[in-house]
């Protein structure tokens, strides 16, 4: 990607989503989409157009891809959630300067709460059957999130924000790295837990997570198309990262606190920090100040090794398919709470 596209998108929001985020009030995010949905009918204008954009499939969407990533996602979802709760959420907020905003403007636990809620749910609602068609628990998550990211980007505006830094925030740079917490760094975070998916595999999830990037509104010069380019606009971004200070520091352990104490995965405080060190890495997590337990250290390696001989037999034993995707289920109900209910009954519809 050249400098000026960079520089693009640095600048550059979501047009459609901030242009409805300018003519509602915050609320819940479910609230909010339905108000959207209803104002598309009632006044069309810009709320139509997002609710277009939202329910466009691209040429590209290939949904035999699509189910087979959601698929995998389902059946690791135990590592899946573990890699994403205590690693890639945590290295998210090393780049991300709209969540150290709200730390140093005194909105530390509003902003750990927010951003550990809005990923458990995603996380849920991108392993159901069919998640990502139009209306369904993956899209309409997505569709909530950038529309609350949306009001986010508003109410920073509103604080000063152009006073302190020079491009706006949650730019189309930050909602990229948005996606690739959930695909690459992601896939690097189960690959430290002891899962590591064959090629084609890899592709399908890319490919899933590729979709949900045009949900969430990314420009298309970010729609990576190969797991190459995904890796490279991961190194490119990755280059953009500040010096981890305090604030990091704060929102680091205070999400793993949250985890702990909202029961969002079902482990113990010092094993959800000691697989965060596992899945950051050794270096990243020293930066963030994050303590090694020796005692469960070894039990996250443990759990690494039954991963890699559960992955072994899901890939090289001939029938042992089935068996392994229900032995991971039963792990992923032992370690990941339920779903969260849905806040609304039936998906919106166009």
């Amino acid at each position: 990607m050249t400098d000026t596209a960079m520089r693009r998108l640095s600048a550059t929001g979501d047009a459609l989503a901030d242009a409805v985020a300018m003519r509602i009030d915050r609320r819940r995010p479910s609230r909010m989409m339905d108000e959207v949905h209803y104002l598309a009918k009632t006044e069309i204008g810009v709320y139509q157009e997002l609710i277009d954009h939202l329910w466009s499939i691209p040429d590209w969407v290939d949904w035999q891809l699509i189910d087979r990533a959601q698929k995998l996602q389902n059946v690791f979802n135990h590592a899946r959630t573990l890699a994403i709760l205590t690693g890639s959420l945590i290295e998210g907020y090393c780049q991300n300067r709209a969540s150290v905003a709200l730390v140093t403007s005194g909105h530390l636990n509003q902003e750990v709460v927010r951003r550990v809620y809005e990923t458990n749910q995603l996380i849920h609602s991108t392993t159901q059957a069919g998640c990502l068609q139009p209306g369904a628990s993956g899209h309409r998550a997505l569709a909530e999130i950038r529309l609350s990211n949306a009001l986010m980007r508003k109410s920073l505006v509103t604080r000063d924000w152009y006073g302190r830094h020079k491009s706006p925030p949650l730019s189309q740079l930050d909602m990229a790295y948005d996606i690739l917490e959930f695909s690459h760094i992601a896939k690097i975070g189960m690959q430290r837990l002891g899962i590591e998916f064959d090629a084609h595999d890899q592709q399908a999830i890319h490919h899933f997570w590729r979709y949900c990037g045009h949900l969430y509104g990314l420009d298309e010069d970010l729609l990576t198309n190969t797991l190459e380019q995904e890796s490279q606009l991961h190194q490119t971004l990755s280059q953009r990262q500040e010096t981890v200070d305090k604030a990091h520091q704060l929102l680091a352990k205070n999400t793993l606190q949250c985890i702990a104490s909202h029961g969002l995965v079902k482990l113990p405080a010092d094993l959800i920090l000691a697989c965060s060190r596992l899945c950051l890495s050794p270096a990243r997590a020293d930066e963030l100040g994050l303590p090694q337990n020796r005692g469960w250290r070894r039990t996250t390696h443990f759990y690494r090794t039954a991963n890699r001989s559960a992955t072994f037999l899901h890939y090289r034993i001939p029938g042992m398919s089935l068996v392994n995707s229900r032995l991971n289920r039963y792990v992923s109900q032992n370690i990941v709470l339920p779903r969260p209910p849905l806040e609304h009954k039936p998906p919106f519809k166009k």
